[in-house]
């Protein structure tokens, strides 16, 4: 390891990478800020290769990724990070591998998904209330 250290400029090598993933974090962040809707809100790291991307309340991020990825468009939900099923309305998302562009792109489908679920919320409601926007009637699961 004393060697390899020695005759190779790691140093300059960190820098390189350093500079790569800010430059893919502030495409991350960038898009973030003009994409997400009202409401969404996410870290700002420091280090790392990760966002973590809270949604408005009532969206549940295990749900929606079947149609994120058939928007071609993936994360890791939030339940996956704890034992007890909190996280439902967060996500991981990860800026490591691709480009800038690719980035942007991404959270670009992202949106449109989450902007489509909160359409599908606006006009139906949640799942399991007991009252659907314009009925003044129970669901049928409460009859």
């Amino acid at each position: 390891m004393s060697e390899y250290l020695s005759g190779h400029d790691w140093r300059g090598q960190v820098k390189a990478f350093r500079e790569l993933y800010r430059e893919r974090c502030d495409a991350m962040l960038d898009a973030l800020d003009d994409m997400m809707p009202d409401g969404a809100h996410w870290t700002r790291p420091q280090g790392g290769f990760y966002v973590w991307l809270t949604l408005p309340a009532g969206l549940d991020t295990k749900a929606m990724l079947p149609r994120a990825v058939t928007n071609r468009v993936a994360y890791v939900p939030g339940t996956a990070f704890y034992a007890d099923g909190f996280g439902s309305r967060s996500m991981r998302l990860s800026y490591c591998y691709p480009t800038p562009e690719r980035i942007r792109e991404g959270v670009r489908r992202l949106a449109q998904v989450i902007e489509q679920e909160m359409e599908l919320r606006a006009a139906f409601g949640a799942p399991g209330s007991s009252h659907r926007p314009g009925l003044d009637v129970p669901a049928p699961d409460q009859t």
